[in-house]
């Protein structure tokens, strides 16, 4: 009996020894690993993502890609009919042609006004001469009035005629030096050709096709989505943290990331910048605490990580995100804070 309860005792000794040495570990992990970390699971993947659509209306005459295929950036993906559009192009081109002309028609018309001015000015001169003479024949009373009359009437017509002249040539100056139609015409061809590249869809850049909404044949109008791309590479992690975990975390802090599409894998990555304002004040209909009753609610604050590529040290963390890590996707991360 008595050894009995030797044996009792030795094991409740053990016993408390292990539950101690449990709760002294415990303490020391709180300690050294968990104390200096803040955690969530209200993380996604994100990513540049855009929704592709026409800049001018047509009927889709080719469509070279299918959804979830790799593109280069300035790949064709999208071709509208260019017919009507090359139709704008030649009829633009015309209408600058003849702008060109009109104005060439004026500069000619400008040198004859010049011209006849000159041979204007010239009878001007003759006929005041003519003139001065009449005036001594007459004042000799060697000829008659009316030969003076006649000299006076030849000096006015010179005079008009000059005078004339000189007004066709500033007019035609003055539609040489306005360049307002051939600028016209330039602009509309400029138009019409953006309106036949703009009939060709390219990817910005490389990356998926995501949802595609374009069919063979269909007319299609400026603004309507036609493809959805995905960049391939530039990804990044949008982790919403309550506003106590916040406090002590910085810009450059080491995360850990973990996928749940990729169970038992983790990523590195760090703090690349947090949000100035909580997430519910980027809402269409941000909360006005002012009126009615309040309620305090932990509010949200959006942190964005960035994915390290190539970290240091990666023999116990992938050292690359796998492939494909998809806009969206669910995360959990933890953050080291200083």
């Amino acid at each position: 009996m008595e050894q009995r309860g030797r044996i009792r005792v030795g094991f409740r000794e053990i016993a408390i020894a292990a539950a101690a040495a449990v709760v002294l570990g415990a303490t020391a992990y709180w300690f050294l690993e968990l104390r200096g970390r803040e955690s969530t699971d209200d993380a996604f993947v994100e990513g540049h993502l855009v929704f592709l659509s026409p800049r001018v209306a047509g009927q889709v005459s080719e469509v070279l890609v299918d959804e979830n295929t790799h593109v280069r950036a300035g790949q064709v993906l999208v071709r509208l009919d260019p017919a009507d559009f090359e139709v704008r192009v030649a009829r633009a081109r015309a209408d600058l042609e003849a702008a060109k002309d009109r104005m060439a028609q004026s500069r000619a018309a400008a040198d004859a006004a010049s011209a006849q001015a000159r041979a204007a000015a010239v009878r001007v001169r003759h006929s005041e001469q003519e003139l001065t003479r009449a005036h001594g024949l007459y004042e000799r009373k060697v000829s008659s009035g009316s030969q003076l009359d006649s000299a006076v009437a030849e000096r006015d017509a010179a005079t008009a005629e000059l005078r004339a002249a000189e007004q066709r040539e500033l007019a035609e100056r003055a539609a040489i030096a306005n360049a307002a139609p051939v600028l016209q015409a330039e602009a509309a061809l400029r138009e019409a050709e953006l309106a036949l590249e703009h009939a060709t869809i390219t990817a910005p850049f490389e990356g998926d096709i995501g949802r595609k909404s374009v069919e063979l044949g269909a007319n299609v109008s400026p603004g309507q989505p036609l493809l959805a791309l995905a960049a391939s590479s530039g990804n990044w992690v949008s982790a919403n943290f309550k506003e106590t975990q916040v406090g002590r975390m910085r810009v450059g802090d080491p995360v850990e990331i973990y996928v749940d599409a990729y169970p038992g894998k983790a990523l590195r990555g760090h703090v690349e910048s947090i949000s100035p304002a909580t997430g519910a004040k980027y809402a269409l209909l941000p909360p006005d605490n002012a009126t009615g009753n309040f309620t305090k609610v932990v509010q949200r604050i959006p942190v964005r990580i960035s994915l390290d590529r190539d970290p240091p040290g990666a023999a116990d963390v992938a050292a690359a995100s796998p492939e494909p890590l998809s806009v969206g996707l669910s995360v959990s991360v933890s953050v080291r804070v200083r």
